[in-house]
Order: C-alpha cells, then sequence, then structure tokens
C-alpha cells in the first residue's frame, strides 16, 4: 500500500514539474497575431479582449450590445477592433466574418477563435421547461458557437491558430438548469469531435470548463423570475411534483453566488494559456470547486451522485 502511495505521489509531482515548464513555453511574437472573441459585452469575453490587448495582441472583439463595444473602445487601445455580433443569426456571423478578414493583414490567417458568449435561460426541471426554452439556448450555447467555428475554422487553419470553445462543469455532471445543461453537454460533444477531426491538421481546439464565478449569468432575481413564471404555466399536477423546487433553488442560488468565485482572471488566465503556450491543454477546469468538487463527482458511481443531486421531493 505505502508503494502504491509513493508510486502515485511521484506521479503527481512530475507531472506537475512537467506542466509548470511546459507552462513556460510560449509561442511569442503577439504582436503580429490576431484572435477573435464572442460574448465580449461583460464577464470573461470582456476581460479576455482587455487582458490580451494588454499582451499585445489584435483582437477583434464581438459585442451584442452598443455598451459592451463603448465600453471596450473606451478602455482598450487601437489594436482592440469591436463589431456588432448576434451569433444566433447566421447573416450577423457572415458580416462579422467578413469584417474580420478587412481586419486582417493580406494573406494572414486568425490565430485564435474564442467562443465565450453564452446564456443560461430557464433554470428549472425538465418538467417545468418546453421545447422554445431549449431552443432560446441552444441557439448561443450550441448552435451559435457551432456557427462561429465553422466560419471561422478556414482562416484558423491559415494561420495555424486555436479554436478555444468555452462550456461549463454542467457540461461534465449533470445538476439541474436542464436547457443550460443539456446544451453544455451538446457543446463539449462538438468540441470532442471537431478536435478529433482536425487532429494533425494545424489548428488546436482547446475546451474551457469553469465551476462557478460571479459574472452576470448568475443574477438571482433574473433566474428567479423566469423560473416562477415558467412554473406557474405548467399543469396542477406538475406543480405539486416539484412544489418545493422554488424554495430550493433560491437557497441553491443564495449559496452559489455566495461561494462563487469573484476572480474572472482564473479562468482568464486559462484562456490566455490556452492561446499563447506552444503546448495547450485539450482542457482546463478553472475553479477550485470544478478541480475538487465536481470533476471528482464526475467519476463517482452514478447512484452516488444521483443521491447526492436529487431534487427535493
Amino acid at each position: 500500500m505505502l508503494y502504491v502511495v509513493s508510486c502515485v505521489i511521484l506521479l503527481a509531482t512530475t507531472y506537475l514539474f512537467f506542466d509548470r515548464v511546459l507552462r513556460c513555453l510560449k509561442v511569442g511574437n503577439y504582436g503580429n497575431k490576431y484572435v477573435f472573441v464572442t460574448g465580449c459585452d461583460s464577464g470573461f469575453g470582456q476581460r479576455l479582449a482587455i487582458r490580451l490587448d494588454g499582451l499585445g495582441f489584435h483582437v477583434i472583439a464581438g459585442c451584442l450590445t452598443d455598451q459592451g463595444r463603448k465600453y471596450l473602445s473606451s478602455n482598450c487601445s487601437k489594436r482592440v477592433v469591436t463589431i456588432p455580433l448576434d451569433i444566433t443569426k447566421k447573416a450577423n456571423i457572415e458580416e462579422a466574418l467578413k469584417l474580420v478578414k478587412e481586419t486582417l493583414p493580406i494573406d494572414s490567417g486568425l490565430w485564435g477563435v474564442v467562443n465565450n458568449a453564452g446564456i443560461f435561460g430557464l433554470a428549472g426541471p425538465s418538467e417545468i421547461c418546453n421545447t422554445e426554452d431549449y431552443l432560446e439556448v441552444f441557439s448561443v450555447n450550441l448552435f451559435g458557437a457551432m456557427d462561429v467555428s465553422k466560419a471561422f475554422l478556414p482562416l484558423l487553419r491559415k494561420a495555424g491558430g486555436r479554436l478555444v470553445t468555452t462550456t461549463s462543469m454542467l457540461g461534465r455532471i449533470a445538476h439541474s438548469c436542464s436547457p443550460y445543461t443539456v446544451s453544455k453537454f451538446a457543446l463539449e460533444g462538438y468540441v470532442d469531435l471537431l478536435r478529433r477531426e482536425l487532429y494533425n491538421r494545424g489548428v488546436k481546439v482547446i475546451l474551457i470548463e469553469p465551476g462557478f464565478f460571479k459574472t452576470s449569468l448568475l443574477s438571482l432575481e433574473k433566474l428567479l423570475t423566469s423560473i416562477t413564471i415558467a412554473f406557474n404555466k405548467t399543469t396542477d399536477e406538475v406543480r405539486e411534483t416539484y412544489q418545493n423546487f422554488i424554495p430550493y433553488f433560491k437557497r441553491e442560488c443564495t449559496k452559489a453566488q455566495a461561494y462563487a468565485n469573484p476572480n474572472l482572471d482564473i479562468v482568464v488566465d486559462d484562456y490566455i494559456h490556452g492561446l499563447t503556450s506552444r503546448y495547450p491543454r485539450t482542457r482546463y477546469s478553472p475553479g477550485l470547486d470544478a478541480k475538487f468538487i465536481y470533476i471528482p463527482l464526475s467519476y463517482l458511481p452514478t447512484r452516488f451522485t444521483d443521491w447526492l443531486l436529487q431534487l427535493p421531493s
């Protein structure tokens, strides 16, 4: 037993050592590299655009709102170009692609595309949600990311660049918030397939799976309002079945907001490592909750996680 423990400790120490060494090996020449980021109005995307600008990258920041574009224009150098972007509309993505091509130097490609845009949608159990609730979330979290990836892959191949996509720990272990969770599971599958399809084709495909961080997605008032409206529209039988869900959800959201990490740079550090390292990981799991709660839970027997994550009766 002592021998096994010693071997595990040795392997873990060796892995951490080489991981630290590899983290120091950067691609360099940032000033000649262009990165396209979606969802830059707030949160991770906005912070990433600012950080990349500070490193000398040229950034094309896709923003849904005028407010988001104005904020970045006021807080970044001229290396950051903001463009209007609604990834639920293919025509808008095509227009963004055209603007990106006009921004790039002649005969050059994109070093990075970051699928960061996402929404939470209706945070309720499956019986309360309808097809439209799923489609609303899928249009951004899945189909939007797929359309952006497909449109910009030729530019990534041209530069031998990186496609970085944000999913979630809820894309590894299912727990409530049905449309969001299902969309992230689907997106994980798409990115895994894409990585294998592009293997040895010059593009590195990277997943970022954060735990809980304090972003605009965790707006308690907005989430409670949407779930209350949906709950009141269901049948009497469904309302009786899930009568304790809203108080439970309010308690869990309050807890999540309390322990959610306010330091967005923890996530952005992994985005940047994926874009700057010579040997980026295929998966990053920023956040202590991701590393020490959700990943271990995903490997435990299903019966145990079912019991632990069950909704109140």
